[in-house]
C-alpha cells in the first residue's frame, strides 16, 4: 500500500513538472513630456518592438486647475477611445485585431497650461491593465514610474554660446562713445566759463 501511494505521488509530481508555467509577459513603456514656449504640454507613451499587446487601458490623472485637455491622439490599435468627461482624468482604451509587434507610439495627450500656473504638476497613471492575444494579463509598467512630475516652465539659462561674438565690441564702442560725449560736455563747459570770464 505504501508503495502504491509512493508511485502515485511520483506520477503526480512528474505530471505537475511536465505542465508548462505561464508567466505573464512584461511590457515597459517609455513616456516623454515636452513643454513648449507657448504653454503647451505634450505627453507621449510608446512601447518597444514585440510588446504583443491586444488590449490596453489606463486612467491618466492630472490637475484640472493647472492643465486643460486639448487633444488625445492614438498612434496604434484598431479600436480606440478616450473618456474626458470627468475633469482631472482621462480614460484611455485600445484594442488590436492583431497584436502590436512593432515599436509604436500608443498615445499622445496634449494639454494647455492654464494662465498663471507655475512650478510643477503631476501626471499619474492609475488602473493600468493590458492583455495579449490569448487574453493573458500583461505585466505593463512605465519606465519612469506611474507618476510623472513635470516642470510647467523652464528657466532659460544663458551660456557663452548664446552671447554673440560681437557683443564685446558693442560694449567697447558704447563705452568709448560715453567717454567722448563726457569729454565734449566738459570741454564745452570750460570754454563757456572762459568766455564768461
Amino acid at each position: 500500500m505504501k508503495k502504491l501511494v509512493s508511485v502515485l505521488l511520483a506520477f503526480f509530481l512528474l505530471g505537475a513538472l511536465a505542465v508548462p508555467g505561464f508567466a505573464a509577459s512584461r511590457v515597459t513603456a517609455d513616456t516623454s513630456v515636452v513643454v513648449s514656449e507657448d504653454g503647451v504640454l505634450t505627453l507621449t507613451v510608446s512601447v518597444p518592438e514585440g510588446s504583443g499587446l491586444a488590449t490596453f487601458e489606463s486612467t491618466l490623472q492630472y490637475d484640472a486647475a493647472v492643465l486643460e485637455v486639448q487633444e488625445v491622439t492614438y498612434g496604434a490599435g484598431n479600436m480606440t477611445t478616450s473618456n474626458t468627461d470627468t475633469a482631472g482624468q482621462i480614460g484611455l482604451f485600445m484594442i488590436w485585431t492583431e497584436t502590436q509587434e512593432t515599436a509604436a507610439t500608443l498615445v499622445t495627450v496634449t494639454f494647455q497650461i492654464n494662465d498663471g500656473a507655475a512650478g510643477t504638476t503631476n501626471l499619474v497613471f492609475t488602473d493600468t491593465a493590458a492583455t495579449d492575444n490569448d487574453d493573458n494579463a500583461v505585466n505593463f509598467s512605465f519606465a519612469s514610474g506611474d507618476t510623472l512630475e513635470v516642470a510647467l516652465s523652464e528657466e532659460q539659462t544663458i551660456t557663452d554660446a548664446d552671447i554673440p561674438s560681437t557683443a564685446g565690441r558693442y560694449v567697447a564702442i558704447g563705452g568709448a562713445a560715453a567717454v567722448a560725449i563726457t569729454a565734449i560736455v566738459v570741454t564745452t563747459a570750460v570754454v563757456k566759463r572762459r568766455r564768461s570770464a
